[in-house]
């Protein structure tokens, strides 16, 4: 069996993390006599590796510029996978080549989730919009497409694939739902270190992040004499360990409005501490079982502000943390999903 595993767009935060992941995975357990090539666009990501039936194809071409990525989708990569000739195209990167032969079985991860939402349409205008926008306006309807293509999809929530299901139109039996695995931090956890007025958002500057509902509801909170610490990571690269310490004393606020799965929230639980989280599918599902989890409307700082301050007045206050909740490795799933074919 001859598997092409397709992510050129790969190259920096959450993509490339999934991409050495599941390489990873396929070099230590994968079946050594499936041939696996790894199609990639940018230089020294991932190495071939012979003896495991690993070929690594490098395509920079197509990743130097917007206009290459989508004469390659729309146009030269499915007649280029068509002369490889796999017995299965696995795409790591929300879309699948038009074009691709029908006796080619098609498998699609998508994380992308910026035109499944309905929360916001993202301009093209505003310099800080403008890739969210053109992801909601130009490659959604590609994605789409795709979706509707492919033998198999993959996502990592519910809602995901009930989107999928519900605007796409595609089987539910076409659509797998895979979440991302959560690592066991129970070694990090030393309770007893929480303060009531530290706060934590590890999150990137992206616009739906929501920062701002966060700013406000400190100016509210301000206004009534309270004055809470909040520990961004927008700024910086955090350690992963910098990152435990703070899930150990803070208060985990996410309210970002648009994710996949949401990471600190899988995270975060194991630490007992409480999570403040915009209401949102992917936040219900991920923290469905968490008992220290508040919601609030995304674009109400009130509302915010309110529960920030019940946790500095002591009225919300850590609970038992939740045990970690071992299982069968999601890079395992995908690749027995792979192989139904």
């Amino acid at each position: 069996m001859k598997i092409l595993v397709l992510d050129i767009a790969a190259s920096k935060t959450g993509a490339l993390s999934v991409l050495r992941d599941f390489y990873g995975y396929v070099r230590e357990n994968a079946d050594p006599s499936v041939h696996w090539t790894f199609v990639i666009g940018v230089p020294g990501l991932i190495e071939p590796v012979p003896e495991r039936n690993i070929d690594v194809i490098l395509r920079d071409d197509v990743k130097a510029s917007w206009k290459e990525r989508l004469r390659f989708e729309l146009f030269t990569g499915g007649k280029w996978i068509n002369k490889i000739s796999p017995d299965i195209v696995f795409s790591l990167e929300n879309m699948l080549p038009r074009g691709i032969a029908d006796d080619i079985q098609q498998v699609l991860y998508i994380h992308q989730p910026v035109g499944f939402q309905h929360e916001k349409k993202f301009s093209i205008i505003k310099p800080n919009e403008r890739e969210q926008g053109i992801y909601q306006r130009f490659y959604h309807p590609l994605i789409v497409a795709s979706a509707k293509r492919a033998d198999r999809m993959i996502v990592q929530t519910e809602w995901m694939r009930e989107a999928l299901i519900k605007d796409v139109g595609v089987k539910r039996e076409w659509v797998f739902k895979v979440p991302p695995d959560i690592p066991d931090l129970s070694r990090f956890v030393n309770s007893g270190e929480f303060n009531r007025n530290r706060f934590f958002f590890p999150a990137s500057n992206l616009p739906y992040k929501n920062h701002a509902v966060i700013e406000e509801a400190r100016e509210i909170l301000a206004g009534m004499g309270y004055v809470p610490e909040v520990l961004y990571t927008k700024e910086k690269v955090f350690p992963r360990e910098e990152i435990f310490a703070e899930y150990n004393r803070s208060t985990l606020l996410f309210p970002s409005y648009l994710e996949t799965y949401g990471m600190p929230l899988g995270e975060a639980q194991q630490f007992g501490n409480p999570i403040i989280a915009a209401d949102t599918d992917f936040a219900r599902e991920v923290l469905a079982d968490y008992d220290n989890a508040y919601y609030f409307d995304a674009f109400d700082a009130d509302m915010l502000a309110g529960l920030m301050k019940k946790v500095m007045d002591g009225e919300i206050i850590p609970e038992a943390s939740a045990r970690h909740e071992g299982g069968t490795s999601a890079y395992s799933k995908l690749i027995d999903i792979i192989y139904k074919g």
